[in-house]
């Protein structure tokens, strides 16, 4: 590349000062007819050099009229020097070391005043040779010290060393790339940022955001912060993923007519040259001023979070003019990464149910999808996603119906659909999901358990209208979730009910066992409870705490350790049941031991109580398919009044008796049940007596008879 015109007179000043030292070296020397200069080392020289004669020509020359330096008339450098705040003396240093970026040809001056055909750069012993008459030795190698602006701000950087000890003078600088492609009027970009920094030319305007237009007119209002040239505001965006974030950024660098920079910080802190990594994203955001947004901070283990990282970062950009957003996590902050400058904090969260409804519709409308505002508010209260979340489900379910070859429009079912699909998963990892294949028929309850299971069913379908459009919100300090507390029997349908209501309502349910994060290393059961929250937060689903007893229980005295932590996680699980605006449901076999401050903080207190006679005829007759071989020796009647089982118990019997009856004589007789029935009361601790099996009595423990496979009296 040509050197540009408006830098040529400075360029023509450095060759005189090169040429000058070429003829120093020669009268000093001696060389000058020498063809092979710079590839050896002459004996000559190295005697000379020991003997201390520099030569009377070399003084003569130093003591000459020295160049006078033309002024920098270039607009590139000048902008340089003023962002940088660069002296006289520093401003030449740096020509020198970018006289290669803008003719190679100086490559092989350097190497000839180096005497090293492979070092073609300039070193400090040049520098000071050349400009010492300038601006003095002293002056030239304190501007090359590592404090100095050129090497600090990283304009200027070093060489590799020689191998062993290298000499001060003996080091050698080059401009840096982002330096060397601003001066040549390039755009700023430094290969060694591209694994963690993108720089991307925004096209999201502010109705194009995926936000609601009410929320779209508060954020439209942040390029007057940078109006009057102040730009030490720093943009706190707190949401998850797809909230936004990331398109308001775009939006806003749109706006202000500047480039978007995004640095992935979870990626600059995996590399060791953290630092350095730093110092280039300040360098180039210095010669090409970008909105920065900072990512990655979702990820983030606590331990980067110390001090001298954030240090790193708030010190690498304490310079910087340009706007800078940080995105992080809800509940997270990005203020310690940036102290010392003002901050502003913004919530992406579509905690608002009418601001929910707004932006289902509007991006269904903008992909013309006419759907009825009544289904558009009943997926913005059943389900809790961002806008991004929200656009991926539309389009899942348009891809769907594509595939599927259907013709009909998108309905609120096929967008259900789409957003269970796509839910985060990572609940999985921690629970059980849930998969109810039972008819409400199936579910024998007492009128009055099945009438609050209907009423907490009706609560989640509707509470968009009581928490919302009746304003009670507002008077709700904590989550607007939906918590209730089954408490009865095992086996009496807790599990079964709640399976059901999640399928009426459309969502899934994972079933979490609280015993079994309980831990006992201090701290963790409540890590483990923060996990199970944000995932259930995050994947939309029911979540349902069997076992709740096992840290559910009451509160004691405090007379050691163990009962102070215990107390914690009571609380701990409380404060989470109150922030959680999904539902939850959890089931204790054990009422009574439950702390009483749960039952303030849940909706809906449902008792599951044991089966009466006629409840277990019909959990007993309903629990065998009509395709099972079942004889018409069974005795419903007897089975229901003389065994109080609940109906996991009688479940269990009838599967018992099936496979007894698979391996024997392939019909489930009353031999069958009667055997299974011993087996499941031994299981409890229960001894068989004549009292309990009365005439049937004789069947327990009969060896299985076999029997023709085809069977002439089934009901």
């Amino acid at each position: 590349m040509a050197i540009p015109e408006d830098m040529q007179l400075q360029f023509a000043w450095l060759d005189s000062l090169l040429g000058r030292e070429i003829e120093r070296l020669r009268t000093r020397y001696q060389l000058s007819l020498d063809e092979f200069r710079g590839l050896y080392v002459s004996d000559a020289q190295v005697d000379e050099w020991i003997a201390g004669e520099r030569g009377v020509a070399a003084a003569q020359t130093d003591s000459d009229v020295g160049y006078p330096h033309p002024d920098f008339t270039s607009r590139a450098w000048k902008e340089l020097a003023s962002e940088f705040g660069l002296a006289t003396v520093d401003q030449h240093l740096l020509l020198l070391g970018s006289a290669v970026e803008f003719d190679l040809r100086y490559e092989t001056v350097f190497a000839y005043l180096n005497n090293d055909v492979t070092r073609k750069w300039p070193t400090f012993d040049m520098a000071e040779r050349l400009f010492a008459h300038v601006h003095g030795a002293v002056s030239v190698l304190e501007a090359l010290s590592p404090h100095g602006p050129l090497f600090r701000e990283l304009l200027l950087e070093r060489t590799a060393p020689p191998t062993g000890h290298a000499a001060l003078l003996n080091g050698g600088f080059f401009v840096s790339t982002p330096v060397a492609q601003y001066l040549k009027g390039v755009a700023a970009d430094d290969a060694r940022l591209a694994g963690v920094a993108r720089i991307t030319r925004p096209a999201l305007r502010w109705q194009d955001l995926p936000l609601s237009d009410q929320r779209q007119h508060e954020l439209s209002k942040l390029p007057a912060l940078y109006a009057d040239g102040c730009k030490s505001n720093v943009l706190i965006f707190s949401g998850s993923g797809g909230a936004g974030r990331s398109a308001t950024a775009e939006a806003l660098a749109l706006a202000l007519r500047l480039p978007l920079c995004t640095f992935d910080l979870a990626l600059a802190l995996r590399d060791d040259n953290f630092s350095d990594l730093l110092a280039l994203l300040a360098l180039q955001l210095r010669l090409r001023p970008a909105v920065l947004h900072i990512v990655g901070f979702d990820g983030l283990p606590a331990e980067a979070h110390g001090a001298p990282k954030t240090c790193d970062l708030s010190c690498a950009l304490a310079e910087v003019g340009s706007p800078i957003v940080l995105s992080v996590a809800p509940g997270a902050s990005g203020r310690p990464w940036m102290r010392g400058r003002r901050a502003l904090e913004f919530r992406f969260v579509l905690d608002d149910f009418s601001q929910a409804t707004a932006v289902w519709q509007k991006l269904l409308a903008r992909r013309q999808i006419d759907l009825p505002v009544a289904d558009a508010q009943l997926l913005a209260n059943r389900f809790a996603l961002s806008p991004g979340q929200i656009d991926d489900a539309i389009a899942s379910a348009r891809d769907i119906k594509l595939l599927n070859g259907e013709q009909d429009g998108i309905d609120a079912a096929a967008l259900a659909s789409a957003v269970r699909m796509g839910a985060d998963q990572s609940l999985e990892r921690l629970a059980t999901k849930i998969e109810s294949r039972y008819a409400r028929s199936d579910l024998v309850l007492p009128a009055n358990t099945m009438q609050r299971l209907d009423e907490m069913t009706a609560a989640i379908r509707f509470r968009h209208v009581v928490y919302n459009d009746w304003g009670f919100a507002a008077r709700v300090s904590t989550g607007t979730g939906v918590k209730a507390l089954f408490a009865g029997p095992s086996g009496t349908g807790k599990t079964m009910a709640a399976g059901l209501i999640a399928r009426d309502l459309g969502l899934d349910m994972y079933k979490i066992d609280l015993s079994g994060i309980v831990s006992k290393y201090i701290g963790e059961t409540e890590k483990n409870l923060d996990r199970i929250f944000y995932a259930a937060r995050t994947s939309n689903a029911i979540v349902f705490l069997d076992e709740a007893e096992a840290i559910m229980g009451k509160r004691s005295e405090v007379k050691d350790a163990h009962d102070r932590y215990a107390n914690i996680e009571v609380a701990y699980l409380l404060q989470k049941l109150e922030e959680h605006d999904g539902i939850v449901i959890l089931a204790t076999n054990l009422r009574r031991n439950i702390d009483d401050a749960f039952n303030r903080r849940v909706h809906y207190v449902i008792d599951f109580p044991p089966p009466d006679e006629e409840q277990r005829m019909h959990l007993w007759r309903g629990m065998f398919p009509a395709r099972a071989p079942l004889a018409e020796d069974v005795d419903f009647t007897f089975l229901a009044k003389q065994f109080d089982l609940a109906g996991g118990d009688i479940r269990n019997v009838a599967l018992d008796a099936a496979f007894l009856a698979a391996q024997g004589s392939n019909v489930i007789d009353m031999r069958c049940v009667i055997e299974a029935l011993a087996r499941q009361m031994a299981k409890q601790g229960k001894t068989p007596t004549a009292a309990d099996f009365r005439q049937y009595q004789g069947l327990v423990g009969e060896p299985p008879r076999k029997r023709s496979r085809t069977i002439s009296a089934i009901k």
